[in-house]
């Protein structure tokens, strides 16, 4: 069990080495966008990622989580696992050319075609070649990586749009060319040519068994596309770009908490698989989702205490106004976490077919609340969608997960933190100074809570600085 501790705490160390200065970056360039792109501008922006993500799925009928799952087990033909996955890509491109001109029914994104033609070609290039770095565990290059196209990315966002000032173009351009850089890069160190077979010499049973993986996770993936960027379509229909722009800037400071997410799962995912299904495997489940349950609880509630202030620092002029929204989607990616982390116990089993239904849950409650939410709440009322959606999408998944085994998990204490999250909410919303000094007293109470997960992860921190500095005597 402890060489499990050990693996993954030394995945986590070298994925968050790469990936924390490529988020804090990209997360102090957000000031640059509030101050060049108007809501308006950066309302279109959103909406043309968030199609890509939309098409995704679709086209490239999720192989990158075949590829991946495939290559951890350890006795498959990594060169046919590679092909597989990158063959389906470039042909699920092919196809999605052929209904791109689709596009141009929005007069709003018209004049947007080829960014929007390029970018998604290069991301999902991208993701399939970086699956493949994380599958075969070369998780120093899969890090340096991670880093690496977020330094590009924000050097030609300081040319096009502090420098040459081109707007919504110039950001599009540092996006997609950050983008094929990173692919050339991955490319060539990997030496990936040296992996990719002739789409005529594939393993036609490896095809069909990667399908049979990957495709029932379609679902799942569209569902969590619905619960997560549904909602800034509705908000278009009803309150035009400019507002869907300002709700879109309100995320960055949750995907600033949800970096935490994206490190520990990209190295969870590789642990998870190890001996699934032993009553070791349950117990090593168990007590890694008690820990990250409470690392999120108490980082989400600090995010909070400190909403206003970093979105006074962050945001310009309108898009000030979107820290309402933060609270309540800073809380909602609690859930959102732990919903993924319970979505590793079916990718783990290779049983993706069961992940629809939570999926499908948390969908139709997302899509049935914005529209009872969102005109009778106002923009707000998205966020609160959203929350409530991935609440049923954790909890769906808590009890439907019991099939493979059930987790050893602390549910009342989690239920007294969630409360004491919607106190601090409701808190941080009275704008008062006695409700100020309440907002930071119920984060010490989560603290106290807390505290032996978070005195056990300061004893492994220390613990490990006292190594390396001895180790550098």
């Amino acid at each position: 069990m402890n060489k499990k501790y050990k693996k993954l705490g030394v995945n986590v160390a070298a994925i968050t080495i790469g990936n924390f200065a490529s988020k804090i970056l990209s997360f102090l360039i957000v000031p640059v966008y509030t101050a060049v792109l108007s809501t308006q501008e950066y309302g279109v922006v959103d909406t043309l990622m968030t199609t890509v993500n939309l098409l995704y799925p679709f086209f490239t009928l999720m192989i990158c989580e075949a590829v991946l799952r495939f290559l951890l087990d350890k006795t498959g033909d990594q060169q046919q696992i590679f092909s597989v996955g990158f063959w389906i890509t470039i042909f699920g491109f092919a196809v999605m050319l052929l209904f791109s001109p689709v596009y141009f029914l929005f007069d709003s994104l018209q004049g947007y075609y080829w960014y929007f033609i390029m970018y998604y070609f290069a991301i999902t290039l991208q993701m399939v070649l970086n699956y493949y770095v994380r599958g075969i565990e070369r998780v120093g290059l899969f890090a340096f990586n991670g880093f690496l196209v977020t330094f590009i990315y924000l050097v030609l966002n300081i040319v096009f749009l502090l420098v040459l000032k081109i707007g919504v173009h110039g950001y599009f351009l540092a996006l997609i060319l950050s983008y094929f850089l990173d692919c050339i890069f991955v490319w060539c160190v990997a030496k990936l040519h040296r992996q990719l077979v002739l789409p005529w010499r594939l393993d036609r049973g490896l095809v069909r068994r990667m399908l049979k993986y990957c495709v029932p996770m379609i679902p799942n993936s569209i569902s969590w596309w619905i619960s997560t960027s549904a909602d800034k379509y509705i908000i278009i229909f009803f309150y035009g770009y400019a507002a869907a722009g300002v709700y879109a800037t309100s995320q960055k400071i949750p995907s600033l908490f949800a970096m935490i997410g994206t490190i520990f799962m990209g190295a969870w995912q590789i642990s998870a698989v190890e001996d699934f299904g032993s009553e070791e495997s349950r117990l090593f489940f168990s007590d890694i989702y008690c820990k990250y349950s409470s690392l999120n609880i108490v980082v989400v509630s600090a995010f909070i205490c400190g909403t206003q202030l970093l979105s006074w620092i962050l945001f310009s002029g309108d898009y000030y106004q979107g820290w309402i929204y933060t609270p309540v989607l800073l809380f909602s990616f609690v859930f959102h976490a732990m919903g993924n982390f319970l979505g590793t116990i079916y990718t783990s089993a290779k049983e993706t077919k069961f992940m629809f239904g939570s999926a499908v849950a948390a969908a139709l409650a997302n899509i049935v609340l914005n529209f009872l939410l969102i005109p009778s709440l106002g923009v707000i009322g998205a966020a609160w969608a959203t929350l409530i959606s991935y609440f049923v999408m954790w909890l769906v998944r808590l009890i439907d997960s019991r099939r493979f085994f059930r987790l050893d998990i602390n549910l009342k204490k989690d239920a007294i933190s969630y409360i004491l999250l919607l106190l601090q909410m409701g808190l941080l919303y009275l704008q008062t100074l006695p409700a100020y000094i309440g907002v930071f007293v119920v984060f010490f109470l989560l603290v106290f809570l807390h505290r032996e997960i978070i005195v056990g992860a300061l004893h492994v921190l220390l613990d490990r600085l006292h190594a390396a500095k001895g180790g550098s005597v």
